[in-house]
């Protein structure tokens, strides 16, 4: 009984473990496309249905110039080898949010979006920089008057 529990428990564990390393391994990412000429109507049991990767030809060459700036932006792990974009397989079976990350690379939208994000976070990050410079000043001098106070007392005291 103890070793059909045992051999139950090791046969958990390694298909745990196997299924654990096939989602966290590293794949190439391809782009994702709508499969707008493969689709018939019919019913839509999973939403990667509605997608296909992409052939080289099929995409945008800015693809692959911009698709590590929407990576980073959009906080995904990938790995660059020889010029190949490498991102965990769990990543790659949305292909929904793949197709978004492929449409972002070629959206001209995106990155005029993108330019405007920035321009405000400067401008907020410089009003809290400035607010911040006003109150280090302020309690510089709180400090300093403080110190020529606690100084004179001092003085005082001793005379």
């Amino acid at each position: 009984m103890k070793k059909k529990i045992l051999f139950v428990l090791i046969t958990f564990a390694l298909l745990f473990s196997t299924y654990f390393y096939w989602e966290n391994r590293y794949v190439e990412l391809r782009p994702v496309i709508a499969a707008e000429s493969e689709y018939t109507r019919r019913i839509t049991f999973f939403d990667n249905d509605l997608y296909k990767f992409a052939e080289p030809n099929e995409v945008s060459p800015s693809y692959y110039k911009n698709i590590k700036w929407v990576l980073d932006g959009s906080r995904v792990d990938y790995v660059e080898k020889n010029g190949i974009i490498y991102v965990r397989n769990k990543f790659l079976n949305d292909m929904n949010l793949v197709w978004n990350y492929t449409t972002r690379a070629t959206s001209t939208k995106y990155f005029k979006l993108e330019k405007e994000r920035d321009s405000i976070d400067l401008i907020y990050k410089n009003e809290y920089i400035a607010s911040r410079k006003k109150k280090i000043e302020s309690i510089l001098k709180t400090i300093k008057a403080d110190s020529i106070k606690f100084h004179r007392d001092r003085e005082n005291k001793g005379n």
